[in-house]
């Protein structure tokens, strides 16, 4: 049985997935930790430490996005303030799989400087600008690049939602009029529905109740 998932779906996955692994296979590769710890264990390292702060940085990120109006704040700064949120929570977890790594390879130590000095402090704000510059670029290209929906409002939706917002609206006078000048004009139902913010359907329904004939789908006039 094929799996099937939609665009977004698989934007996720390459998000969410892929980036993460192919940074810890170039910090894996460019890194001094595959002659420490040996293939597997910097494998193992480098992806613990990528997957997780990640998936962090994007539950952050989402909790940012859904209590913001995402219609009025550009997407890089939902991303960048999702990212400095994240911080706290990802460096924790950071410092416990360090200290879990040092108890298996004590020579990782050697390049890390001690916890909490001047030099570790100084690094750790380093990667921390480092992630966060990360997380921005690849949130905005993936969203300008693939139409990336995720911590951003849908065009689609805003458009749809502007159309129709008044679908379920009470018609007024000045509606009815318009309708009547618009059916008159020779427009179709759907420049209709797009020019009132309806529906089709309701355009078509009002038509009826005011006595007025669509003469053909493409034109309209009043009877």
């Amino acid at each position: 049985m094929a799996l099937r998932l939609s665009k977004q779906a698989w934007i996720d996955l390459a998000f969410f997935g892929g980036v993460p692994i192919v940074l810890a296979i170039l910090s894996a590769v460019l890194g001094p930790y595959v002659a420490v710890m040996g293939g597997a264990g910097a494998a193992v390292y480098v992806v613990a430490l990528a997957l997780v702060p990640w998936w962090l940085t994007g539950l952050a990120t989402h909790l940012v996005s859904a209590g913001v109006d995402r219609r009025r704040l550009p997407l890089w700064l939902i991303a960048a303030v999702g990212a400095v949120a994240a911080g706290p929570v990802v460096s924790l977890y950071v410092y416990a799989v360090n200290t879990v790594v040092a108890d298996v390879w004590p020579a990782l130590d050697v390049l890390r400087p001690p916890t909490f000095s001047a030099a570790h402090l100084k690094s750790a704000a380093l990667s921390e600008g480092r992630a966060i510059v990360l997380w921005i670029a690849f949130v905005v290209i993936f969203r300008e690049t693939l139409g990336w929906t995720r911590f951003a409002p849908l065009a689609e939706e805003t458009v749809r939602d502007e159309r129709f917002q008044l679908s379920g609206a009470e018609w007024t006078a000045e509606d009815d009029a318009l309708l009547r000048v618009l059916i008159g004009s020779g427009k179709p139902p759907r420049a209709i529905a797009q020019e009132m913010k309806r529906t089709v359907g309701g355009i078509r329904a009002r038509t009826a109740k005011l006595g007025l004939r669509n003469n053909r789908n493409g034109g309209a006039s009043a009877s």
